[in-house]
C-alpha cells in the first residue's frame, strides 16, 4: 500500500509529517487530507475569525503530489 505524508500549515503554525501513513491510493489520500482540513477548521474556527489552512500531500519519496486548502472567514456587517 502506498505511503503518504500530510504536512499541515495554517500560516501561524506548521507541522511536517515525518511518519506518514498508508492509504490505498491517491483518492484515499486526498479524502484524508480533506478530513484533516475539516477537523482543524471545526476546532480552530471557534477561536479565530479567519482561517487559511493547507495540507500538502507527499509520497514515499517525499515528492509533493498535491495541496488541499480551505479558507474560512466570518465578517460582521454593521
Amino acid at each position: 500500500m502506498p505511503h503518504y505524508f500530510f504536512d499541515i500549515n495554517d500560516h501561524d503554525l506548521s507541522h511536517r509529517d515525518d511518519e506518514g501513513s498508508e492509504w490505498p491510493g491517491r483518492d484515499a489520500a486526498r479524502a484524508h487530507a480533506m478530513r484533516v482540513l475539516a477537523d482543524i477548521a471545526r476546532d480552530e474556527a471557534r477561536r479565530q475569525d479567519r482561517l487559511n489552512l493547507f495540507v500538502t500531500i507527499r509520497d514515499e519519496r517525499r515528492a509533493i503530489l498535491g495541496v488541499a486548502s480551505l479558507a474560512v472567514a466570518c465578517t460582521w456587517v454593521d
